[in-house]
């Protein structure tokens, strides 16, 4: 499970979200994420505890759920 589904994460956060949409839609704002994710989550508006739990993120995990909603917004366009 994400570390910000535990408890004591906020994930109803505006700011957050936001985050979460741009990492999975934006592939140079995903590729900074990925070189430094403490840095690029920092510059976002999050708390320090959702920027912490960012940076532990699944980047296996963050790949497939790119990829998965890539096709699905395809599918959406089509």
């Amino acid at each position: 499970m994400p570390p910000w589904h535990e408890e004591g994460h906020s994930v109803n956060d505006p700011n957050f979200e936001r985050f979460l949409a741009k990492l999975y839609t934006d592939d140079a704002f995903r590729a900074r994420f990925l070189r430094d994710p403490a840095e690029t989550a920092a510059t976002q508006k999050l708390t320090a505890e959702q920027t912490e739990a960012l940076a532990g993120i699944d980047k296996i995990g963050l790949a497939f759920a790119t990829r998965s909603f890539a096709a699905k917004r395809r599918r959406r366009s089509d």
